[in-house]
């Protein structure tokens, strides 16, 4: 099996080399990612000057290609450039934070998942929530990301053309990870959006806000991914590419 993984952490992130390590059990890697972090930029693309691409060396991954762009970039040219090849899946992560719910609006490792998706090829976006009680070790997280890859990459859960999985590890003590996947829905509820304004760098004519909303502190329902991974849950939604809302004049397609 052939995988192509990028991150929106930038190729030098603790995340990318742990999903380089989950996968080689797996098949044959190459990695095309960032050259600087793009966390929560979204879905960006570049269309409208060159983009700088490099072949370096760079443990542990031997040769890879370094994309001066965004995460939907560096899929975009690992498929679409001359010689390249397409791999069976496109794996983004394994991002230094949760992506769930709303997030996946914003979130760069979606973006490439997303954009993956949109071009025809397999995907998967991974993430792990980070909380300060419970560091990551990543040495011991790869191996519990590669067995749920292999489940998720198996004919028993292979999505139609046009969907990618969005996955999510909990934050845990000791890196004791479920042994089972929580298939969930999206969370489609807001996030605790607060600021505070910036004493001393403000005047009369502008203001300096700092956002203070805490993730947890956000909209949940019922077992949705947002409820499930606060349960130390490992989570598992299949995304649609489709954001068409139902109205009586759109007939289904």
């Amino acid at each position: 099996m052939k995988f192509l993984i990028t991150n929106d952490d930038g190729f030098n992130g603790p995340g990318l080399a742990a999903l380089y390590h989950a996968l080689i059990p797996l098949g044959e890697v190459r990695v095309v990612a960032p050259s600087v972090c793009h966390s929560a930029k979204g879905h960006a693309v570049n269309t409208h000057v060159p983009i700088k691409v490099e072949r370096k060396e760079v443990a542990p991954f031997g040769t890879i290609e370094i994309v001066h762009g965004s995460p939907a970039d560096c899929v975009r040219v690992g498929l679409c450039a001359p010689n390249s090849e397409v791999p069976d899946f496109v794996i983004a992560g394994i991002n230094t934070g949760a992506n769930l719910g709303v997030d996946l609006f914003y979130s760069g490792t979606a973006a490439a998942a997303r954009e993956a998706a949109i071009l025809g090829v397999p995907s998967l976006a991974i993430s792990r929530y980070m909380q300060a009680e419970f560091p990551v070790d990543w040495a011991i997280l790869a191996p519990h990301v590669s067995r749920v890859v292999h489940q998720l990459v198996s004919d028993d859960h292979r999505l139609p053309a046009g969907q990618f999985w969005n996955v999510n590890f909990p934050a845990v003590a000791n890196e004791n990870y479920p042994a089972e996947v929580q298939f969930a829905p999206q969370g489609i509820l807001s996030h605790d959006i607060s600021f505070r304004e910036i004493e001393g760098e403000s005047n009369s004519d502008s203001r300096i806000l700092e956002y203070t909303g805490n993730f947890r502190s956000r909209g949940k329902s019922g077992s949705c991914d947002v409820s499930l991974l606060f349960e130390q849950q490992i989570t598992a939604t299949p995304i649609d590419l489709c954001t068409t809302a139902a109205h009586p004049r759109i007939a289904k397609s």
